[in-house]
């Protein structure tokens, strides 16, 4: 169940706001993040902290409460 959730998140993540810049590295710097991170959102991979959550939503302008509705959470 975790790792349904986990990937649900992650591939949101990488559809709805990282294909919005050129690299991963302009998607990490953007949310000050290491670039290894975005790769592992990538490969699905990530279980991230609610603090990486908070600084992406930050970053894309949407709560977290938000980003859970979308992805059926």
């Amino acid at each position: 169940m975790e790792e349904v959730f986990i990937s649900k998140l992650c591939k949101y993540i990488y559809v709805n706001f990282r294909s919005n810049y050129k690299s991963n590295r302009d998607f990490a710097l953007e949310c000050n993040l290491d670039e290894k991170t975005i790769r592992l959102i990538q490969q699905g991979r990530y279980n991230m902290s609610i603090r990486v959550l908070k600084q992406i939503c930050n970053t894309q302008n949407i709560s977290i409460s938000e980003v859970l509705k979308e992805i059926g959470e």
